[in-house]
């Protein structure tokens, strides 16, 4: 890529936030026109961003007026971006100290309007460096956190998997009676493991952030080689993940024990 062409980009982008920041802070439908004048360019210009960002649902346009205000996934990544907040502040302690004991990766997720998000990964000690990017989202059947999810939040339920489990590898749950089976047992005991199910060699160990009544917040897990993580689950590891969890938890305003 050319110099030109970087900075044509990074110039691109700013101007897709600067509109989608104009937007919101007006606090009302806003036209092409007016936009244009307030950020000092073109109307083409501004209107191929704000296609984009309707497209991505960032913006919505109303018909009737053909002016523009804030969509749904703006609100949804707010939303899932304060909830996230509130969760790094009550868990910090819990994953470092999590990590610092265990030497492996800390995944730290919030489950936002059916969605489990990743918000935050704190890399073990290994120098092979396994982690997973913040603002992934997670699928529900094929990792740990998933079936955690499944198991503790009301809001979720098998129902909204697909009929068919896709198969992401040779290890992945795909009988929707074990998938079943598997999130009562992570909701009796307190946690769930996914061996090699999302990506071979790679295996994790979650347990869930409850808030005040009970509600599920997100999860906490451990992601780690299957040398480190294997299907004979070290003990050892799991009261301490389920340990980090319960100090997050109680951060959060739950009362109780899992």
């Amino acid at each position: 890529m050319s110099d030109d062409a970087g900075k044509g980009g990074v110039r691109s982008v700013q101007l897709a936030l600067d509109v989608l920041e104009r937007v919101a802070n007006v606090g009302e439908e806003v036209g092409v026109s007016e936009l244009a004048v307030q950020l000092g360019t073109t109307k083409g210009s501004v209107f191929r961003h704000l296609k984009t960002l309707v497209e991505r649902g960032y913006l919505s346009q109303n018909p009737q007026t053909s002016k523009y205000r804030l969509g749904i996934q703006a609100y949804v990544l707010g939303q899932v971006a304060a909830n996230g907040i509130d969760l790094l502040s009550a868990s910090a302690d819990a994953i470092r100290d999590l990590r610092d004991e265990l030497g492996l990766t800390v995944v730290l997720s919030v489950l936002q309007a059916r969605r489990l998000i990743v918000v935050e990964t704190l890399l073990g000690k290994s120098t092979l460096e396994i982690g997973v990017r913040i603002g992934t989202e997670l699928q529900l059947h094929c990792n740990a956190q998933g079936k955690v999810a499944l198991a503790f939040a009301k809001q979720l339920s098998m129902d909204q998997l697909p009929d068919k489990l896709p198969a992401i590898t040779v290890n992945t749950v795909t009988d929707r009676a074990d998938l079943v089976r598997q999130v009562s047992e992570a909701r009796s005991q307190g946690w769930a493991s996914a061996i090699e199910e999302e990506t071979l060699g790679i295996s994790a160990i979650a347990a869930p952030i409850l808030g005040i009544n009970e509600e599920f917040i997100g999860t906490v897990a451990l992601v780690a080689t299957v040398q480190d993580i294997s299907r004979e689950l070290n003990p050892e590891q799991v009261k301490a993940l389920k340990k980090a969890a319960l100090r997050a938890s109680w951060n959060l305003g739950f009362k109780g024990d899992f």
